[in-house]
């Protein structure tokens, strides 16, 4: 386990946070009992369309997450560590010189293609009672095959998912963390590292395939002239699915809880210890992922706060100056104050997945409820708060079902979190106590884990929760007598 400094009254660390519509830089010092948040730095992530299709600027966030880091660094003491968590799926290509190009997006219409064809080589039901990992054409998997369709992977060297790419970047050594494998559709269950024979099966080439390695890894050391002179800056692999990591900072004080992580994805599900491999299971969508100290994440996902950003988006409230942030807060306060439309929709209908004319397709889908669309858009925002609540609901229940969870207090964290509409909606629905918060639960759970590997906390994930709770304020919501 690494040292702490000599001399150091405070372990210091920052999280690098990406997500699908914005990114982050959190620093935090561990002191006594408490996690305390010293500095956030927020920067926009948005994808491009060229000739090829959809893709990220991983090089951007890069260079955005450098200038948080940077900036944050002047603001306090050196950082021990830095970890990044990321959405999963996504992933880089290297060759000899680096970067090959753009990594592409997990909406990109390519595995289309591709999807059929793993089928017919993997069958998903097979692969579901084996791995526990439910089949999404978002995946690892899909898109790898994908690249191989379109000879892309030829002269590739490495394959990195997106947090170990922007990691190798600050410094570290080319790694795969497991639980960000685990949801690549070509791993071995329980974090057995990857499954070379479904690798081999695809006719991918398994020289491009990173080792893996567990949560509270120390994987490199942050190269010299990226953050202040002298610093020694250890680069520590965290749970780097930003749900593994999400999950860690739920402040549950026992283990009959559901969690919700809401941002631009929605993922609904349970805490277990073993796989949940069901025919059930498999057929509600649900799959199983690795969580911290060997826990399954039993879940299943679907659009989340996407919804509602797409409506921004076709707004033109999608800026990321001072006006359009009043105008989105101006917004999203409107709705909380707006009459229920009395109509709900289905927001797991794949139709809400795609980018582009996200109004006309909610249109569409209260059309086919017999509601009528609000007319406007504080209105549209609610029907879609209160949609999105109906459906966790009905997704805490089809968990706690199938896993045999005696779930009594739902955890809505995330930036979801800070919506009371949700919050109070999923309540109201479920009937169960919804406690909200943390907002950042994500960063939260990267800087425990850093903190862990470090020597500045102890124990297991219930103590990394106890810290959760002193450090937060938390909110309750009562479901509405009926």
């Amino acid at each position: 386990m690494p040292e702490l400094p000599l001399g150091s009254a405070t372990f210091r660390a920052a999280a690098v946070d990406l997500g699908g519509s914005s990114g982050r830089v959190v620093s935090a010092t561990v002191d006594g009992e408490r996690l305390r948040i010293d500095g956030v730095h927020r920067f926009r992530n948005r994808a491009f369309t060229d000739e090829l299709g959809l893709r990220w600027d991983a090089q951007r966030l890069y260079r955005d997450a450098l200038v948080g880091l940077t900036r944050l660094r002047r603001e306090g003491p050196a950082f021990t560590s830095i970890g990044v968590d990321a959405w999963s799926g996504d992933y880089g290509l290297l060759g000899y010189d680096g970067l090959l190009d753009a990594p592409f997006h997990q909406r990109d219409a390519r595995t289309e293609r591709s999807f059929p064809i793993v089928e017919e080589i993997l069958p998903a039901a097979e692969a579901f009672r084996t791995t526990g990992v439910t089949a999404l054409p978002i995946m690892t998997i899909y898109q790898l095959a994908a690249d191989r369709e379109a000879g892309r992977l030829d002269t590739v060297q490495q394959m990195l998912l997106m947090p170990d790419l922007l990691g190798r970047w600050l410094g570290a050594a080319d790694v795969a963390e497991a639980t960000n494998v685990s949801s690549t559709g070509l791993a071995l269950p329980r974090g057995g590292g990857w499954d070379v024979s479904r690798i081999e099966a695809l006719g991918l080439p398994s020289r491009i395939f990173p080792d893996v390695v567990f949560p509270g890894t120390v994987t490199g050391r942050v190269s010299e002239g990226i953050l202040a002179p002298g610093d020694a800056t250890d680069i520590t692999a965290v749970a780097s699915h930003d749900t593994a990591s999400a999950v860690i900072a739920v402040p549950a004080r026992d283990q009959d809880f559901a969690y919700v992580s809401c941002g631009t994805w929605i993922l609904t599900g349970v805490e277990v210890d073993h796989l949940i491999t069901s025919d059930q299971a498999r057929e509600a969508g649900f799959t199983n992922e690795l969580g911290l100290d060997g826990t399954v994440r039993f879940l299943r996902i679907a659009a989340g706060l996407w919804i509602v950003n797409e409506c921004m988006r076709e707004w033109g409230l999608d800026d990321w100056g001072a006006r359009s942030t009043a105008a989105r807060r101006d917004l999203l306060a409107r709705a909380d104050a707006a009459p229920s439309a009395g109509v709900l929709v289905d927001t797991g209908d794949p139709r809400l997945l795609r980018p582009g004319q996200m109004t006309a397709r909610i249109a569409e889908l209260v059309a086919e409820s017999g509601g009528r669309m609000p007319t406007d858009r504080a209105g549209v925002v609610r029907l879609v708060l209160e949609s999105l609540g109906a459906f966790v609901a009905r997704q805490v229940e089809e968990a706690a079902t199938l896993s045999g969870v005696d779930v009594r207090v739902i955890h809505l964290v995330g930036g979801g979190s800070e919506s009371s509409i949700l919050a109070q909606a999923v309540a109201d629905r479920s009937g169960r106590t919804v406690t909200a918060g943390p907002s950042e639960a994500t960063s939260m759970g990267n800087l425990l884990v850093q903190a862990r590997a470090h020597g500045a906390v102890h124990g297991g994930l219930a103590d990394l929760r106890r810290m959760v709770r002193a450090s937060t304020e938390l909110r309750n919501y009562e479901p509405a007598p009926r």
